[in-house]
């Protein structure tokens, strides 16, 4: 059947001389995984700067009832990324929030809503000037909602302790990575109530919040394993 839709590039793995196997998160479709032949002339109908990570595209699809790989007859891209790789700090907030979609999305089911939140996240980061360097911790804190793992904030003077395998707070301490001691517990309290885009957090607890939330999906999604890009972006954020 064919297709139109829009796609964002998670993933693109060369194979043999002209071929990529992609991995698309689409809006209608969900998580699927396609093949091309990307190409450098004009007339190509997939360029090779189609299937580059976090291109946001307009595609024509061959899907294939009962397969797991579909083919992309056409992509071109409706949104152009101007800035993030000419800077350091925001092309190492890309590198990570790419690497956890593709550790987190693993389910083929569509999701328009979550990906118009993931759409509106990479537009901000390269039209954003100075104001960006939030915008990994606020991504780890609003995908919780859309994979159905969302910490509740009951904070409170009896209930003081961050529970992670839960997704709660209790009256009783955990040894992490189970649970959070008690200024942890306080610190992503106050950070599950605010927009962590619009307020200043120090390079400590940026650094201790995204440490946080990543032991918490490492809890509760199964599979979620080390990221690799996390050292990096520490490293450039608090430059």
């Amino acid at each position: 059947m064919r297709v139109s839709d829009k796609a964002i590039v998670l993933q693109a793995i060369k194979y043999g001389d002209k071929k990529h196997i992609l991995k698309l998160f689409t809006r209608q479709q969900g998580l699927i995984t396609v093949t091309c032949i990307p190409g450098s002339t004009p007339a190509s109908k997939i360029r090779s700067s189609s299937a580059l990570p976090l291109s946001l595209l307009d595609v024509e699809l061959i899907t294939k009832q009962n397969k797991e790989v579909h083919q992309l007859t056409e992509a071109s891209c409706y949104y152009v990324n101007t800035t993030i790789s000419t800077s350091l700090s925001k092309l190492s907030i890309a590198q990570f929030i790419n690497e956890i979609l593709i550790k987190s999305l693993k389910e083929q089911t569509p999701n328009a809503f979550l990906f118009d939140f993931i759409e509106d996240c990479l537009k901000y980061l390269n039209e954003s000037e100075n104001d960006h360097m939030n915008l990994h911790v606020y991504f780890l804190m609003e995908l919780t909602k859309y994979l159905g793992i969302e910490p509740s904030n009951n904070h409170s003077v009896t209930s003081p302790y961050f529970n992670c395998r839960d997704g709660h707070f209790t009256p009783t301490s955990l040894i992490f990575p189970m649970g959070l001691n008690q200024e942890d517990s306080a610190l992503f309290s106050a950070a599950l109530k605010i927009n962590c885009l619009a307020e200043k957090l120090s390079n400590l607890q940026r650094k201790r919040l995204v440490d946080i939330l990543i032991t918490y999906y490492q809890t509760h999604l199964p599979g979620f394993t080390q990221v690799k890009s996390l050292d990096v972006l520490h490293e450039v954020v608090a430059a």
